[in-house]
């Protein structure tokens, strides 16, 4: 989930990381109202919760978020969903 909100930025930050608190802190600076949300992924990374009914809801709620954006920036910068950017 982190790594994919960096994926959100990475044409904006022409930035790639492996690190998930860099790719925390680049996603939060473009969607900081989504900040606690995307930290609260980044806890879940790092300190799994035992509890399968809490991580549900909240790939339910901050995953369908993430859905819609991401099918915002393919709108953007692959709009014909390309799978090899390379052949472009």
């Amino acid at each position: 989930m982190v790594r994919a909100g960096l994926a959100l930025v990475i044409v904006e930050e022409n930035l790639y990381t492996r690190d998930l608190y860099p790719a925390y802190t680049l996603f939060a600076k473009y969607f900081p109202e989504k900040e606690h949300e995307m930290r609260q992924a980044l806890q879940y990374a790092i300190d799994p919760t035992d509890n399968p009914e809490e991580i549900v809801e909240f790939l339910n709620k901050f995953g369908s978020w993430m859905i819609i954006q991401a099918e915002k920036w393919l709108q953007t910068y692959n709009p014909n969903k390309v799978k090899n950017l390379e052949n472009l």
